[in-house]
């Protein structure tokens, strides 16, 4: 085994619910899920496109209701601006929206009737090639279960092999239960096709069949069955994989998983601390913390998964990627009040630029939706875009006020798209689709915004998802987070129009409203406030962190450009309780600890993490299960939610490297127990780095793709100034 493998010594434990603890596999636009059972293992399949049950109809006019709640606001009288007012204004009016939900494609059975007891059991995945593997032993005889989803021939490839022929049967039922078998002349059985989706099965190899009641009977003692997988009939026909043996399959997959997982290299243990499985790294955590191996495996098992869940012709990766092993999951859309923002957060540095375009595709394919959104909620020109939808409804489909009321959405995501472009340089991007989308949801806060006494007031405004304390609701006003976001909105919307010309008529107005954003406040604890509002008192039980926006995922304030109001959003960190964070909350903080500079506290928050949300199989869950009182309950259940396996890989990445506008930063917030470790890739706007340390210093490589001039820091010092022209590099030293 080596630092690219993990190994789990039992199968999927999670009762009703094996998915939870499977081996992920995909290519972007295929998913399946290695439970690893050896008697009767049932292994699901998705596709990225399958999603059921939406509506999405027109968006009725609820402007009355909309400046009826402004004014409930105005004379002070929160319970009816928090009375359900648009919701109530869009049901009587007639709107029915439904969301919908991603369901499973089918479901693969394998039956094996074992001879005599196993030992040797052991599962798990090679994340460099994408491999997943399933190996045991029963009365002396070896046998191997291995598989991948092919990124070259989109179909998923299992290979059976064992020292002696065995007999096993196949059966597939598609999620709507109408599969039925039929045998083609070239020897594929297929699960029939209906309006949703089709699945193929096809035998390669020495073998013998016979179809039976249980499905498929095959006996052999090395053979492969090839799935394939389609939604909304398309065609299963073409076969890329035929006549192909398993290694050439694995090798043409290879190619292409390969250089996206080694883009970027990080080490942090040696290679016998990978020998360790799963259960034992976290069993370590559980115990103490998490160790060197365990944050570098986490760290791989997140991009893996990324790179496993998006494709340049898919959709953006969501809550479960392509690993929903059930149906009408909880948080199962889009939901971009923080989730996929921070699905996204390790993207750029992570040199995964290809996984951007699909996001913003995806929400600027609804662009009309969205204006008619703003226009008749809101009465505003521009883009409001709702924190949930689907790739079959894009409206008001969550008519609650918390959801509602959130005017971010749009800007948030601006941030990415921008970021997209600093790093790429893409130039028919910025103009074709970026920069009119900044416009859009610029545009929209124009109109939003109020003028009073020179200062902007934003109204609604709601602080995702938390309510003041003293329980007035969550419809406020001046939401600090929503105030951050149109800073940095309009800032970069403002460069942007500079470089390329475009929108000059409107720039004088969009500088007006930056100046007249009102300061950030501190309250009597010394913590920057969630509401910028004297009268509106904070409250601290809660996971979400939007108002640390501007130090995380925002850059606007540091501890160098603002150091009084810096140490004041630490004060808001430090507020908030451990027994109200949640899965994806840890990962935020661990990002947010990092980032101001906090090393030992961001490793803590990660330890957290893995004390009480991270499974066997690494994937998370909202909270903790086992009710240990480190993060919020929630009424029994505890879902899956893999957005902190990917917050998890970006907090990694700001402990140990960091690009500012005119900065590079070494070590930022790297933990005592990260005393020795390498980067390899890692990318900045305008170049890539590799660098290496030891308790005793370090040197670090710059590679210019573009001329620099920046500062550069390592472990907190200042080393002076990188200047370098395109095409050049630089070695430096640095102390740790």
């Amino acid at each position: 085994m080596s630092r690219h493998s993990y190994t789990i010594k039992k199968p999927a434990g999670w009762h009703k619910e094996l998915w939870r603890e499977a081996l992920p596999l995909g290519n972007g636009l295929t998913g399946a899920l290695i439970p690893g059972a050896i008697g009767r293992e049932t292994i699901p399949f998705n596709r990225f496109d399958l999603w059921e049950d939406g509506e999405d109809p027109p968006v009725p006019d609820v402007t009355d209701a909309f400046r009826a709640q402004r004014l409930a606001l105005d004379r002070g009288d929160f319970a009816a601006a928090n009375d359900d007012v648009l919701g109530r204004a869009l049901r009587e009016a007639g709107y029915e929206a439904w969301l919908g939900c991603p369901h499973p494609l089918g479901w693969l059975e394998i039956g094996f009737t074992p001879p005599a007891l196993f030992r040797n059991y052991e599962r798990g995945i090679n994340m460099r090639t994408g491999e997943a593997f399933v190996t045991f032993e029963i009365d002396g005889c070896r046998y191997d279960r291995r598989g991948f989803v092919s990124r070259a021939a989109d179909v998923t490839v299992l290979r059976f092999t064992a020292d002696r022929p065995f007999t096993q049967t196949f059966d597939f039922r598609l999620y709507n239960d109408l599969a039925e078998w039929e045998t083609t002349e070239n020897g594929m059985f297929r699960a029939a096709a209906d309006r949703y989706a089709a699945a193929s099965l096809r035998l390669a190899g020495e073998y013998s069949s016979e179809v039976c009641e249980d499905g498929l009977r095959v006996t052999g003692r090395d053979y492969m069955l090839l799935v394939r997988c389609a939604s909304h009939g398309s065609d299963l026909t073409t076969d890329a994989a035929e006549g192909k043996p398993y290694e050439e399959l694995l090798a043409e997959h290879t190619a292409l998983h390969r250089p996206l997982y080694d883009a970027v290299s990080i080490t942090l243990a040696d290679d016998e601390a990978h020998e360790k499985t799963n259960e034992q790294m976290l069993a370590e955590a559980y115990d103490g913390e998490a160790s060197p191996a365990l944050l570098e495996r986490l760290w791989r098992f997140g991009r893996y998964l990324f790179i496993s869940a998006a494709h340049e012709k898919g959709n953006p990766v969501p809550q479960y990627g392509l690993w929903h092993g059930g149906d009408h999951l909880a948080w199962s859309q889009y939901v971009a009040n923080e989730n996929v923002e921070q699905i996204y957060w390790h993207v750029m540095a992570g040199g995964l630029f290809y996984a951007v375009p699909p996001l913003l595709r995806y929400y600027t394919k609804n662009i009309e939706k969205f204006r008619e959104c703003a226009s008749r909620v809101f009465g505003c020109r521009g883009i409001w875009i709702s924190a949930y939808t689907s790739p079959l409804a894009a409206g008001v489909s969550v008519p609650v006020s918390v959801i509602s009321n959130w005017t971010g959405c749009a800007g948030w995501l601006s941030r990415h798209f921008w970021e997209y472009y600093l790093y790429t340089r893409d130039e028919a991007l910025l103009k074709n689709e970026i920069l009119p989308f900044l416009y859009e949801a610029a545009l929209f806060y124009r109109d939003y915004a109020v003028l009073e006494n020179g200062k902007l007031r934003l109204y609604p405004s709601v602080s995702p998802e938390n309510t003041p304390s003293g329980g007035a609701g969550e419809v406020q006003q001046n939401a600090t987070m929503d105030f951050a976001i149109l800073k940095e909105l309009l800032t970069n919307l403002l460069e942007g129009m500079e470089l390329t010309g475009m929108y000059e008529r409107d720039a004088e107005s969009f500088r007006a409203l930056l100046k007249a954003i009102p300061p950030y406040m501190v309250n009597a604890d010394g913590a920057v406030k969630e509401w910028m509002d004297p009268g509106i008192a904070d409250h601290y039980a809660h996971r979400h962190l939007s108002h640390i926006y501007p130090v995380f995922p925002g850059s606007e304030v540091s501890a160098q450009s603002q150091p009084e109001l810096f140490e004041a959003f630490r004060r808001a960190v430090d507020l908030r309780e451990l027994g109200a964070q949640s899965g994806w909350s840890f990962a935020h903080m661990a990002c947010i600890r990092a980032r101001m500079g906090e090393a030992e506290r961001a490793a803590e928050c990660l330890d957290g993490a893995a004390k009480g949300v991270i499974m066997d199989s690494l994937f998370t869950t909202h909270n903790d299960w086992r009710n240990m009182g480190i993060t919020v309950q929630w009424d029994g259940e505890s879902f899956v939610q893999l957005d902190a396996v990917f917050g998890q890989v970006n907090a990694v990445q700001e402990m140990l490297f960091r690009a500012e506008r005119d900065a590079l930063h070494l070590l930022p917030a790297c933990p005592a127990r990260l005393s020795s470790g390498s980067v390899r890739g890692i990318r900045f706007p305008g170049g890539t780095a590799d660098f290496e340390w030891t308790q005793g210093g370090g040197s670090a490589t710059f590679f210019a793709q573009r001329d620099l001039d920046s500062a550069l820091l390592a472990a907190g010092r200042n080393l002076g100034q990188l200047r370098l022209s395109a095409g050049e590099s630089e070695t430096i030293r640095f102390a740790v």
